[in-house]
């Protein structure tokens, strides 16, 4: 199960992001109450890299932990929140309400149809109860689905699962089991460092590919990106960033941060960078190089 938050800085956070959902809907839900109300999980899924497994057949996923105090990763935590939730009517419209939130997940599926892009987000409220303006109600795999014009939530599921319908119920059949995902990285995901990484995004199949420019390059780059960033408990920040490449592409040692380290499990390269300056690790990239073969032209006549 997920913690509480521990400290005063998430607890702040937290508190705002409730208010800017809420409106005023808890106003009355909780006039006259003294506790807070809970709810009854079904299903759960624990740890970082299992939730990634989960929903690994996604083209992107956004990670934002809200237990924070750091002044540097609460703007990032923060800049990152409000992009996506600025222009998304779940949020706009005050169709779901959070009293506490620890972290979450932004997944996006890639295209179905034109202009839709299936996406949930995962909201680690620990305990409480999310609530969701609904019209309607389902009951699927044990689990009560919460409906209203194209959204839906599963509530008594961990994390909480809110977003387009189609994706909240597909990540119903991950987390019962009764599917699984096709597009499968575990094999990458297990090989990232356990941190407890505060933000962190994770690319996959094509929009991997696509992020990763390499001049002389022709075909598939990458499958997979992933880049986290968590405090150091002795200070400083660490930085990873892992990327799968498809062809002879890999890191060399640099000199970008305090600290830089490689490590390759084939064509899976990670590079683990240190540094007490949070600009200087934002904007840190590990250097690359490839070597490309390509076969030589020959020219004149042949006797």
């Amino acid at each position: 199960m997920a913690k509480p938050l521990e400290t005063r800085g998430a607890k702040l956070l937290a508190l705002m992001l409730a208010l800017i959902m809420l409106g005023s809907v808890l106003v009355y839900a909780f006039k006259g109450s003294k506790t807070l109300p809970e709810r009854e999980i079904k299903y759960e899924v624990n740890g970082f890299k299992e939730i990634l497994d989960l929903v690994s057949d996604s083209s992107r996923v956004i990670y934002l932990n809200f237990n924070l105090t750091d002044p540097g990763l609460v703007q990032l935590v923060d800049a990152y929140y409000k992009s996506l939730v600025s222009y998304d009517p779940l949020f706009r419209y005050n169709y779901i309400g959070l009293v506490s939130l620890n972290s979450m997940y932004y997944v996006e599926y890639p295209q179905t149809l034109p202009g839709n892009n299936p996406y949930v987000y995962l909201l680690d409220s620990g305990n409480y109860k999310v609530f969701f303006r609904h019209e309607s109600k389902d009951e699927y795999m044990g689990v009560t689905v919460k409906l209203v014009r194209g959204y839906a939530m599963a509530e008594n599921v961990n994390p909480v699962a809110v977003g387009t319908s189609d994706a909240v119920y597909k990540y119903i059949d991950r987390i019962s089991g009764v599917a699984k995902v096709e597009d499968n990285y575990t094999a990458y995901i297990e090989k990232i460092p356990d941190l407890n990484y505060k933000f962190a995004l994770v690319l996959f199949g094509d929009l991997a590919n696509r992020s990763i420019r390499m001049n002389g390059s022709e075909g598939e780059v990458a499958d997979f990106y992933f880049e986290g960033i968590a405090l150091n408990d002795s200070g400083g920040y660490d930085k990873v960033v892992a990327i799968n490449f498809k062809q002879n592409i890999f890191f060399v040692q640099s000199n970008v941060t305090e600290y830089y380290n490689v490590t390759r499990y084939g064509d899976l390269n990670i590079a683990f960078m240190h540094d007490t300056n949070f600009t200087r690790i934002l904007e840190a990239k590990p250097e690359m190089r490839a070597v490309f073969i390509k076969p030589v032209e020959t020219s004149g006549n042949e006797s």
